[in-house]
């Protein structure tokens, strides 16, 4: 069964880069724009693995503050941080 992974980035650029390799390799995934978008998206079906921007412009919650969130609700979801500046 492939993995349902959700990519959040405030770049669509990012955002389908990453979901393209991630389903060439055979993989489902999920893309959120923001800290709210990225919230409703768990809430309808925890994904298994999260790729979460740190910065997060013009989002609510910055990816670190979002992360707390994601933590709080489900300690145990699998999170990797990136970031396009290095």
């Amino acid at each position: 069964m492939a993995s349902d992974i959700l990519i959040v980035d405030d770049e669509e650029d990012i955002r389908e880069l990453v979901a393209g390799i991630l389903s060439d390799e055979g993989h489902e995934t999920r893309t959120a724009h923001d800290a709210d978008s990225a919230l409703a998206a768990i809430a309808d079906r925890a994904p298994r693995l999260i790729f979460l921007d740190i910065w997060l412009q013009g989002s609510r919650l910055d990816g670190l503050a979002l992360l707390d969130e994601i933590k709080t609700m489900h300690p145990n979801m699998p999170v990797v941080m990136i970031s396009g500046h290095g």
